[in-house]
């Protein structure tokens, strides 16, 4: 699942680590492939846009990072089904559940062993949570694993089992589980207070120890990262042997996404994510290709505008009304009806995303609420709204606030997904339609990361983040408190009436058991956010992938971007054949 540690160890302990390592482990809960029996050996090549901002799975909040890192490198109690999204064990063999639900014993899997050859066990795993619970950690996981304010309360048993109390009945706990940090590398680090720097992209690869069934043996910023099989991975092929079978994993970092397509069609990848507008071209290819297009439909993933209303924005000591404009309800209800979404679908997408106007995944049937209020695109509407703002044209046609000041401001995304790269330029192309000056540009992501989660100093960015099934798994951007509450992240209070009714129905949401019950609850917070626009949503494009047949043992589907990767959910079941 998804995607956190005072002084020097003691000689004695370290002794004692010493020893563990040396040890011999013996695996006695192994979990066995059903899949196709897998030839070993081999490089799998594929491609990343951009290099990740961290190695620490706990401090991760792009998905430039946990895309390498998590269910690849490290691993949780449980996982979820890239096909089914069904609940599955993972470092937990089993659980039970107590008759009133509130108590939760999961036993882990005896005998894993962390890549460095130490035992996994209960202390790993109580570890991982102190540090989740650590206010000086700046993670998104406390944002989801938080019941109605209090922690959840995780003991250990013995060396195998846990035991979890909940402070109320909790019903996403099984999704959002954390991936396990390993305590004998980490515990270190977490006392010393250097936590938050620890497993930084300039860590020797070595050092990074992780239960999944790869480890990082080289990462060269710009070009590559270089995964090995991890040999004491827990899990089995159905003939009894260690897996993955795939030997080698080399990720080569690339500009844009028309690099990825170029690189898979030269015979350099074995798979690749495709934009809508090559996808019938690639399809026409497939048998001289001898690869595989799949549709996988709606993505999980959303892509919306987002206005910068922190009080806390640096650019406000010069510029204070920046901060009237982005929290005019009317300003962001004009830009909305700006939005283009069949313009998008078509010429970005060829007709193959869906407009989308809430902030659960468009595929979600679950939890979707359809009857949300929409924005159609209009500009005359959009006019109309801007003057119940308070805004106004100059004689020179530029919109002006009741101050008189020009309204512009920059407009950023990603550099390099040349998707929304275009969107930018319809979007605000409509706008300038408006009177506004937009400064529309991209820009590196891991810049664009750090100016959304720690320099505050923006005006609006078109961005995007990962769904999924269970709406708790947004907490950290949905809650007030969250570390990804991007238009004014971490509150102390609720700055608004509205944004402390969603902290109240995330609370409702998260300890109601009944799923129809949940839903009331959820179809609420969809109706307050497309009334109230944080996000400005544009359209779910499609998960469109291309896959060479010579790598066997491939379930494409949109969710299993959620857990791993739409191709690679289950890499340590794939194999290469000639």
């Amino acid at each position: 699942m998804k995607k956190a540690f005072l002084l020097l160890l003691t000689l004695v302990l370290t002794i004692a680590l010493s020893s563990i390592v040396t040890a011999k482990v013996v695996l006695l809960d192994p979990e066995y492939s059903e899949k196709e029996q897998g030839v070993y050996g081999g490089t799998l090549i594929s491609t990343l846009v951009g290099d990740p901002k961290t190695f620490n799975p706990l401090i991760a909040k792009e998905t430039s990072s946990s895309d390498i890192i998590d269910n690849h490198v490290f691993e949780g109690l449980t996982s979820a089904d890239g096909v089914t999204t069904g609940i599955i064990p993972e470092l937990a063999a089993s659980w039970d559940i107590s008759t009133d639900g509130m108590v939760w014993t999961f036993h882990l899997r005896r005998g894993v062993q962390w890549s460095d050859g130490v035992e996994f066990t209960a202390d790993d795993v109580v570890f991982t949570f102190n540090v989740i619970y650590d206010e000086s950690i700046p993670t998104s996981s406390r944002d989801v694993l938080t019941v109605d304010g209090e922690p959840l309360k995780v003991e250990k048993l013995n060396k195998y089992t846990v035991r979890v109390t909940l402070p109320k009945p909790f019903a996403p706990l099984l999704r959002n589980l954390p991936v396990i940090i390993p305590k004998h590398k980490l515990y270190q680090p977490w006392q010393n207070g250097t936590f938050n720097q620890t497993w930084g992209i300039d860590t020797e690869p070595s050092e990074i120890v992780g239960t999944g069934p790869y480890t990082i043996a080289e990462y060269r910023p710009g070009q590559r990262i270089v995964m090995l099989r991890n040999s004491k991975h827990w899990k089995r092929s159905p003939d009894d042997k260690p897996i993955p079978y795939i030997t080698r994993w080399v990720r080569e970092i690339t500009e844009s996404l028309e690099t990825q397509t170029l690189k898979f069609e030269n015979k350099d990848t074995q798979f690749t994510s495709l934009q809508a507008i090559d996808y019938q071209r690639m399809k026409a290819g497939e048998k001289a290709g001898n690869y595989t297009v799949t549709d996988g439909g709606p993505s999980f993933g959303t892509n919306f505008i987002v206005f910068n209303q922190n009080p806390a924005n640096p650019r406000l000591a010069e510029e204070p009304w920046r901060y009237e404009w982005y929290t005019n309800l009317h300003f962001r209800r004009a830009v909305a009806h700006a939005v283009d979404k069949e313009t998008i679908s078509k010429q970005i997408y060829a007709g193959m995303a869906t407009p989308q106007w809430s902030p659960v995944s468009t595929p979600n049937k679950v939890f979707l609420n359809e009857n949300v209020k929409k924005y159609p695109y209009d500009l005359e509407k959009a006019r109309a709204e801007l003057k119940a703002g308070g805004f106004s044209w100059n004689q020179a046609g530029q919109l002006i606030d009741k101050n008189g000041q020009e309204v512009k401001f920059d407009f950023v995304t990603n550099a390099g997904n040349t998707e929304r790269e275009a969107m930018l330029t319809i979007i605000s192309g409509d706008l300038e339609k408006l009177g506004m000056k937009v400064n529309a540009q991209p820009i590196d992501f891991n810049k664009l990361v750090s100016q959304l989660t720690s320099e505050f100093n923006w005006d609006s960015i078109l961005i995007g983040l990962t769904g999924g099934v269970e709406p708790n798994g947004g907490a950290n951007v949905w809650r007030s408190t969250g570390q990804l509450h991007m238009w004014n992240p971490v509150q102390e209070e609720p700055a608004t009436d509205w944004e402390a009714r969603i902290d109240e129905l995330f609370t409702l949401g998260a300890t109601t058991i009944p799923a129809d019950q949940r839903k009331v609850y959820y179809d609420e917070w969809q109706e307050i956010v497309a009334e109230q626009l944080p996000f400005i949503y544009t359209v779910a494009r499609n998960s469109l992938w291309a896959v060479r047949n010579t790598l066997h043992n491939t379930e494409v589907t949109a969710y299993g971007s959620e857990v791993g990767g739409s191709v690679t959910w289950n890499v340590y079941e794939l194999y290469l054949s000639k």
